[in-house]
């Protein structure tokens, strides 16, 4: 290899650190402590940008319809026609292109948080402060050393020695939510998930130069240092994806996921987790990212099909990706198994603005769907629409801690109790009842903690 050094090696190969596919493959801890038990599962799916929940989940009766259609005249949900909302209870409805998810309400799947946020005192309208408080767990704080997902799977206990995959940031980037976290796969897409994955030759069914490549690495990482650990990391991942046949999957019947539209990337991301979790390889942790929600125009007459309408467009696909992404796994009998938790990291304003869409606010709704959670419910308590009731004349009030719902999931479906590390400085006061009780911890009342 003539002058070729080892760093420059990995600096010119495509799989090093982001690349080969999304590669971000560290080593698990070696802690000397009892390894988790279960085999839950979180989904954390992130809505960036700022999704507007008041038109997810909108007055359709009672004393915030008036309020709601005033302040926003043009881009309120209707109650009747092609585009009438799809009632939760009496007096909420779900945006009609949510009908995948109205269902998974209605057979009891879907549960809805009103009112999410943090705070009064730590509320934050910046995507980039607000994401980060989501992200980290820390409210107030944006330069932590760890994301919160990652603090759960550091006190869970020891990673079993047959988890292979622990965590799974589905996407090209791992999230902040899971910062700190060495062991994290970060995989896209499977079927480019190895060195020159891009050149699209192939020889006897695999990429140009993979063998070769391959076989390079292994001779020149087979030390214990730092950069040996990388590459041997490296390798061993290549080596794991190809075993799993990942780029070969078939959904379970009624499973379908879309491919066009705004909902196609995520679809593929989606299928990747169930793929994942079908091959039961200790997969605790998965988060994907769904973005376009910053609407500050255009956002979508009410009486706008999804066709014609962006907002109801995106609602469409997030909707028919979490529908088959559960019928995906309840199709294989672990439903059960895995819970997904939706959120963004603020709402919208009450007022639309004269551009037909809506500005930065607080409070918003999250959704949380899994074969165990106690769904067809609306929990917390909603803040209201009219006069005196919006934070600072604006948004919708923020009335349950983003934390009290991760921290009921962290809980009573992944069983790690320590609270106190996954979300320092915060006083869970019991849960809001989404999923089934845990024995000798209460129920408390809705709302703020």
């Amino acid at each position: 290899m003539g002058n070729l050094t080892r760093r420059a090696f990995l600096k010119g190969s495509t799989i090093c650190l982001g690349a080969a596919g999304g590669l971000r493959l560290g080593l698990h801890a070696r802690n000397a402590r009892a390894a988790w038990q279960g085999r839950n599962f979180i989904v954390y799916l992130f809505l960036r940008g700022g999704c507007d929940g008041l038109n997810f989940v909108a007055p359709i009766a009672g004393p915030n319809r008036d309020p709601y259609v005033q302040k926003r005249p043009t881009i309120y949900l209707r109650t009747t026609g092609d585009t009438a909302a799809l009632p939760l209870d009496t007096e909420f409805g779900l945006n009609f292109a949510a009908t995948g998810l109205h269902d998974l309400y209605t057979r009891g799947k879907l549960a809805i948080v009103h009112g999410i946020g943090f705070p009064v005192e730590q509320i934050s309208r910046s995507h980039f402060d607000a994401q980060d408080y989501c992200d980290l767990g820390t409210p107030g704080e944006t330069r932590g050393e760890s994301g919160w997902l990652a603090r759960h799977l550091e006190v869970a206990g020891q990673v079993p020695a047959d988890a292979q995959i622990p965590a799974l940031a589905s996407g090209s980037a791992p999230p902040l939510s899971l910062l700190g976290r060495r062991d994290t796969m970060t995989l896209d897409d499977p079927s480019s998930f190895h060195p020159n994955g891009n050149s699209g030759t192939q020889v006897d069914g695999q990429p140009i130069y993979k063998r070769s490549t391959m076989l390079t690495i292994n001779q020149l990482y087979a030390g214990s240092g730092a950069l040996d650990l990388a590459g041997i990391g490296a390798s061993e991942t290549v080596a794991l994806v190809d075993s799993l046949d990942l780029s070969n999957y078939t959904p379970s019947p009624g499973a379908v996921y879309p491919t066009q539209g705004p909902g196609a990337t995520l679809a593929n991301q989606a299928k990747l987790i169930a793929n994942i979790a079908k091959h039961d390889v200790g997969l605790q942790v998965a988060t994907l990212d769904y973005g376009g929600w910053d609407t500050h125009e255009n956002q979508g007459a009410g009486d706008q099909g999804i066709n014609n309408n962006q907002y109801a467009a995106r609602v469409d696909g997030l909707s028919q990706v979490l529908t088959a992404l559960y019928n995906d796994l309840e199709g294989s009998g672990i439903a059960d198994r895995m819970v997904v938790c939706v959120q963004s990291e603020f709402g919208r304003r009450v007022r639309e603005n004269d551009n037909r869409g809506t500005d930065h606010g607080s409070g918003n709704p999250m959704f949380v769907l899994g074969g165990r959670v106690q769904g067809g419910h609306l929990y917390g308590t909603f803040g209201g629409l009219g006069d005196g009731q919006l934070f600072q004349n604006e948004d919708v009030a923020t009335t349950t801690d983003t934390r009290r719902v991760l921290s009921e999931v962290v809980t009573a479906h992944l069983g790690n109790t320590d609270l106190a590390s996954v979300f320092p400085g915060y006083a869970y006061p019991g849960p809001l009842g989404v999923l089934p009780a845990v024995a000798g911890d209460p129920i408390f009342a809705n709302g703020f903690d």
